[in-house]
């Protein structure tokens, strides 16, 4: 048929969603995490972001807490060696620079993944303990993990 176009559309469903400006700093207290702080406080300030240092203690299996150290002091110990790292990390931010301090239990990559999410975060930034080899270096299975399952883009600083 002459003059005759026919037209097909196909419409998907969009899903937006809302990103703030909060880049979240996965610390441990070593040396390439504090890097990581001082690399997100340059974009900071340079952009008005808001960093938000957050430190992951492993979930220790309470069922072996004895009478000695019961569930509430092991939980205890682990918010004070979350606070120590953390303190550690704001002392490198700047006071002009917005900063909020978060810490959670869990496994590490699954944990900054999640709090990534539930903060629609802008990004993620961490440090990296490279693995040197003769031809390269590869990235800790933490850094691998985040990598692959964030919601949002990651920087990695070694």
């Amino acid at each position: 048929m002459i003059g005759r176009i026919s037209l097909f559309a196909e419409y998907n469903t969009v899903e937006v969603i809302r990103v703030n400006n909060t880049l979240i700093v996965a610390i441990d207290g070593s040396q390439q995490s504090l890097s990581a702080i001082d690399y997100a406080v340059k974009l900071a300030r340079a952009s008005g972001y808001t960093i938000e240092l957050l430190h992951v203690q492993p979930k220790i299996n309470t069922h072996y807490a004895n009478k000695k150290i019961g569930k509430k002091q092991l939980q205890e110990y682990k918010k004070e060696q979350a606070m120590k790292v953390l303190k550690k990390g704001k002392m490198r931010v700047d006071k002009d620079v917005d900063l909020k301090v978060k810490w959670r239990q869990g496994l590490t990559a699954e944990e900054v993944c999640c709090e990534a999410k539930d903060v629609q975060a802008l990004g993620i930034i961490m440090g990296a303990r490279s693995v040197k080899k003769i031809k390269g270096r590869l990235l800790g299975s933490t850094c691998y993990s985040v990598i692959k399952n964030a919601p949002c883009p990651v920087t990695i600083v070694s």
